[in-house]
C-alpha cells in the first residue's frame, strides 16, 4: 500500500507539473505592443489605442499550430484562447484575430476605458498572470514592409506598395496602412466600419514637409486596420524619405517611402543616385565601405570628476553582400535626404538602427591607411570587418597619456590587397578642418515639444552635416535589458550652417531618465564627406571621412 501511495503521489505531482507548465505567461517586459509599431513600453507612443490592433507575446498563449479568425462576426475565443482587459474598473474581452503558442494578435475594443489597465490570457481554462499596460484614445502605429515597425513603410498608390523602382511623386495621392487612429462607434466585430474621422487631428510629415490629409479612418476590409490618405508634398525627394504621423503630442513610428521627381521613375537621394533597378534584376548588391573618423567627446560628470574630454581617431572598413530585399527594407546603403530626420527606437541591447544580416566578403588583409602622419593598418576583426584606433583617446587622471592624434587635415590613401571575394583597391580621401558646433554650450536641456535649433561653421562646405541625438529611460533590471530609448538622425548640407530639429522628431524620444544623477541623453554633430571607389567583386564602394562632436549629457524634457 505504501508503494501505491508513493506512485500516486509521483503521478499527481507530475500531472500538476504538466498543468503548471501549460499556464499561459505574458512576456514581461515588452509583452503587449502596438501590432504595427512594436513601440516598447516606456516610449511616448507605447500606449495601446482604443479600437486598435495589438500583439501579445509570451509562452503557452494558444495552440502550437496557429489559428486565424477568417470570417465575421469575430468571436471572443479563438483556438481555445481568450483575452480579458480590465481598465477603470471595467473588464472587456479583447478579440483575437490570430493565436499561437507565442503570439496573439487582437483588437482592443473601442469601449475600453482609457488609463492604466491589466490584461490576462486564458488558454484551455488556464489563465496567465496579469500584465499591465496603458490604454489611450489615439496612438498610431504605421505598418512596415518588414513587419517590424521600421524601414520601408506599407504605403501604397492604392494598388501596390511603393518601392525604389515604382516610387511616388509629389502631388500623388497615397495610402498609409496603420492602426491606432482611435475608437469607432458601432459593432466593430460584426464587420468593418469604414468612415472618415475628421475630428482626429492627424498630421503627416514626409521628409520634414507636412502633407495634406484627406481620409483618416478604418479600412473597408478589416476591424482595427486604419487607412490614412494623404498627398505627397513637394520638396520631399529620395529613395528613403522618412514618414511619421502625429496626433496631438503622440508620434507614430518612423517608416520610409521612395519619392521621385515628377516625370521620372528613378528616386535620387542627396547621397547620390543609386540604380536600384540593376540590383532588383541581379537580386543582390555587394557593398564596400571605408571610413576615417575623428570623434571629440565632452562629458560632464558629477563632482569631484567634473568635465571629461578627449579626441579619438579611428578607421574602419566593411565588405558585405546584401539581398535586394535587404537594401530596400533596411537601407544599408545609408541613402538620405537633406532636410529630413528619422527616428529609431531600441530596448535593452537590441540594435537601435534596423540592420540586415548580410554575407561577409573577404577583401584580404591588412587594409592600409597612408597620410601626412605615416602609415597605419586596419586589422581584420572578422571576415568583411576591419577596424583600428589610429590615435588619441580620452585622458584619464592617473593613466598614461593617449597616443598622438593621426588624422591631421590633408590627403589620405586607403589600400586593400584584395581577397577571395573582393579585388585589390586604392581610394583617395581628404580630411578637412573640423566643424565648429557654434551653439554647443547652449544645448544642455531640450524641450522636446519646442524643437531645437543647431548651428555650426567650418568643415567641408561641400559635405553633409549629420545631427544625431538619443534619450533613454533606464529599467529596473541590473543588466539593462529593460532600458528603452530613441535615436534621431537628421541631415543637412554643411553650407546651410544651421538646422532646426522639429518637434515631431524630438517628441518621438522619451524624456531622459537618469543613472547616478547623470541624464541619459546626448547630442552628436558630424561633418561627413563621401566619395566612391571601385574594386572587382563590388557593385558599390564608398569611402568617407568625418569629424564628430559628441556631447553628453543632454537632457530631453
Amino acid at each position: 500500500m505504501k508503494s501505491m501511495k508513493s506512485f500516486l503521489a509521483v503521478w499527481l505531482l507530475a500531472s500538476l507539473g504538466i498543468c503548471l507548465s501549460a499556464q499561459p505567461a505574458i512576456r514581461s517586459p515588452f509583452g503587449i505592443l502596438n501590432s504595427a509599431s512594436y513601440a516598447y513600453p516606456g516610449l511616448p507612443n507605447s500606449s495601446i489605442a482604443q479600437g486598435s490592433l495589438f500583439a501579445i507575446f509570451g509562452t503557452n498563449l494558444g495552440p502550437s499550430a496557429p489559428v486565424n479568425a477568417l470570417t465575421f462576426p469575430l468571436q471572443t475565443t479563438l483556438g481555445g484562447t481568450s483575452i480579458q482587459v480590465t481598465s477603470g474598473g471595467t473588464t472587456v474581452a479583447a478579440v483575437p484575430l490570430y493565436v499561437s503558442a507565442t503570439q496573439i494578435n487582437a483588437v482592443l475594443p473601442s469601449n475600453t476605458p482609457t488609463g492604466s489597465a491589466t490584461l490576462t490570457v486564458t488558454y484551455n481554462t488556464q489563465q496567465s498572470a496579469a500584465e499591465a499596460f496603458q490604454v489611450i484614445a489615439n496612438s498610431v502605429g504605421v505598418y512596415s514592409v518588414a513587419s517590424n515597425g521600421t524601414g520601408a513603410g506599407a504605403i501604397t498608390n492604392n494598388v501596390v506598395i511603393y518601392g525604389p523602382t515604382n516610387p511616388a511623386h509629389p502631388g500623388d495621392t497615397s495610402v498609409m496602412w496603420a492602426t491606432g487612429l482611435g475608437p469607432v462607434q458601432g459593432n466593430e466585430f460584426a464587420g468593418p466600419l469604414p468612415g472618415n474621422m475628421p475630428n482626429v487631428p492627424v498630421e503627416i510629415f514626409v521628409g520634414g514637409q507636412q502633407a495634406s490629409v484627406g481620409y483618416r479612418g478604418r479600412s473597408g476590409c478589416c476591424t482595427g486596420l486604419d487607412q490614412i490618405v494623404f498627398t505627397v508634398p513637394s520638396g520631399a525627394l529620395g529613395c528613403n524619405v522618412p514618414v511619421a504621423v502625429q496626433i496631438n503630442n503622440v508620434v507614430s513610428n518612423f517608416t520610409t517611402m521612395p519619392i521621385a521627381a515628377a516625370g521620372t521613375s528613378t528616386c535620387t537621394d542627396s547621397s547620390g543616385t543609386i540604380d536600384y533597378s540593376q540590383f532588383q534584376a541581379k537580386g543582390t548588391v555587394s557593398l564596400g565601405s571605408v571610413s576615417l573618423s575623428r570623434t571629440a567627446l565632452t562629458e560632464t560628470l558629477p563632482a569631484p570628476i567634473g568635465t571629461v574630454s578627449g579626441t579619438t581617431d579611428t578607421g574602419s572598413a566593411t565588405f558585405y553582400k546584401y539581398t535586394y530585399q535587404q537594401i530596400t527594407e533596411s537601407n544599408p546603403l545609408q541613402a538620405y535626404s537633406f532636410g529630413a530626420c528619422t527616428v529609431f527606437v531600441y530596448a535593452g541591447n537590441s540594435a537601435a538602427i534596423p540592420t540586415a544580416i548580410p554575407t561577409p566578403l573577404d577583401a584580404g588583409k591588412p587594409i592600409t591607411v597612408t597620410g601626412p602622419n605615416g602609415a597605419m593598418t586596419l586589422t581584420e576583426q572578422s571576415t568583411g570587418l576591419y577596424s583600428a584606433t589610429l590615435g588619441g583617446g580620452v585622458s584619464i587622471p592617473g593613466e598614461p597619456a593617449p597616443p598622438p592624434l593621426y588624422l591631421s587635415p590633408g590627403a589620405y590613401t586607403v589600400t586593400g590587397p584584395g581577397g577571395s571575394a573582393v579585388g585589390a583597391f586604392s581610394t583617395n580621401l581628404t580630411v578637412y578642418q573640423p566643424l565648429d558646433w557654434t551653439n554647443e554650450s547652449a544645448i544642455n536641456i531640450i524641450e522636446r515639444a519646442s524643437g531645437q535649433s543647431v548651428t555650426w561653421s567650418g568643415g567641408n562646405p561641400n559635405g553633409t552635416v549629420m545631427i544625431e541625438g538619443y534619450s533613454a529611460v533606464p529599467g529596473t533590471n541590473p543588466n539593462g535589458s529593460d532600458t528603452v530609448g530613441g535615436i534621431f538622425i537628421c541631415y543637412a548640407p554643411d553650407s546651410a550652417g544651421q538646422f532646426s530639429i522639429p518637434p515631431v522628431v524630438l517628441l518621438s524620444l522619451p524624456p531622459s531618465g537618469t543613472t547616478g544623477g547623470i541624464s541619459l541623453g546626448a547630442m552628436i554633430i558630424s561633418n561627413y564627406t563621401s566619395t566612391s571607389f571601385s574594386a572587382s567583386g563590388l557593385d558599390l564602394g564608398y569611402a568617407s571621412t568625418s569629424d564628430v562632436v559628441f556631447k553628453l549629457p543632454v537632457a530631453y524634457q
